[in-house]
């Protein structure tokens, strides 16, 4: 089964592509101030962002609102461009941002923080990504981020599909205090939608396929590694199904023994590294070695595809890398944390002319 608007649509996203950050930009923008940053930001894309959120936000919240916003308008943009065959899939997809909210949410309740310390982070300030995948519209967030505890939170949600995956873990956060196997379950649920949102239309998903299946693995070491450093008991209760790693793979990798698999998941990474990464609680830099793994791997294949999912989800992942970049420019500049630029490379590889 064929679909030709998918050849329409492919000139939509291979000019949309033109006006994503260049390599360029960040060899520029590395070592500079975070507001210089903003000032180069101001003659690209993101200049919209920057105008309507600079009276809301001083830096560096600024700086993560005018990213987090522009990646949501970006994702909406490219969303009106896909041919009908990829709708469902990519709607699922981008549920992801429904899931990430919701996380980060929970996460700030269970931390105590108030609305004002959590509503920067979250994507997007204005407009969720979300709405287009799920249900869950702006006011939903604000009503959320207004609930008092986690509890509420959760009963909030109970009229969205999400509402009854946290409700089957209330009792034990409110028993243990943990959050975790909560936000595994969100994390199945998700992954179990996307796979099944995957259709073999035109026959050359296969790559679209493996990509979900990797990220499905690349949660599962990230889960119970997390599990693992909070001196969690049972580590394969963090293990979702769908992967081709299995639960024991998972865990034996973050104790130290990882195998063929886990080491070319981690693509460049040592062998020890995950229990490494685990001991000394550098569990962000984990997550950024699984991102550039993926990255590698899929972007560039993704990319260099004829008119297919595979082109429009390998858009969706640049835009997703040029976030990560800009994360990474800010932690540098702004915090003086060091970042290693060449994991997220991939932002900016591509030719200008988005091929």
């Amino acid at each position: 089964m064929t679909d030709s608007t998918y050849i329409g649509k492919y000139g939509s996203f291979r000019a949309m592509a033109t006006s994503l950050l260049q390599q360029g930009f960040y060899q520029q923008a590395s070592g500079k101030p975070s507001e210089e940053i903003m000032k180069m930001l101001s003659e690209t894309r993101y200049r919209k962002e920057i105008d309507e959120l600079s009276q809301l936000y001083q830096m560096p919240d600024l700086f993560e609102a005018v990213i987090n916003a522009t990646l949501s308008r970006s994702i909406r943009e490219a969303y009106s461009a896909m041919p009908p065959l990829a709708q469902p899939f990519v709607q699922a997809y981008i549920s992801k941002w429904d899931i990430e909210n919701i996380k980060l949410v929970l996460s700030s309740k269970a931390l105590g923080y108030e609305l004002s310390d959590t509503a920067h982070f979250m994507l997007a300030v204005k407009n969720p990504v979300g709405i287009l995948g799920g249900s869950i519209s702006r006011s939903d967030y604000a009503t959320m981020l207004s609930q008092k505890d986690v509890s509420s939170v959760v009963n909030h949600l109970a009229k969205f599909g999400y509402g009854a995956v946290l409700m089957s873990h209330l009792d034990d956060y409110v028993k243990n205090g943990t959050l975790g196997p909560m936000l595994t379950e969100l994390s199945t649920y998700y992954y179990k939608h996307l796979t099944e949102s995957l259709r073999f239309y035109k026959g050359d998903e296969g790559p679209v396929y493996e990509y979900v299946i990797s990220l499905i693995d690349s949660e599962n070491l990230l889960n119970v590694s997390k599990a693992s450093y909070m001196n969690g008991t049972d580590l394969q209760q963090y293990v979702m199904q769908g992967g081709r790693l299995s639960p024991q793979q998972i865990v034996e990798a973050v104790q130290g023994k990882a195998s063929e698999q886990v080491i070319a998941l981690m693509g460049n990474a040592q062998q020890d590294s995950v229990q490494k990464y685990v001991a000394a609680g550098r569990l962000s830099e984990l997550e950024a070695a699984l991102k550039r793994s993926l990255y590698s791997k899929f972007m560039p294949l993704f990319t260099a595809s004829s008119p297919s999912l595979s082109y429009i989800i390998g858009y969706l992942l640049r835009l997703e890398a040029e976030r990560d970049t800009l994360r990474a420019l800010l932690l540098q500049s702004y915090y003086g944390i060091k970042a290693d630029f060449a994991m997220y490379s991939y932002a900016g590889a591509v030719n200008s002319n988005g091929s």
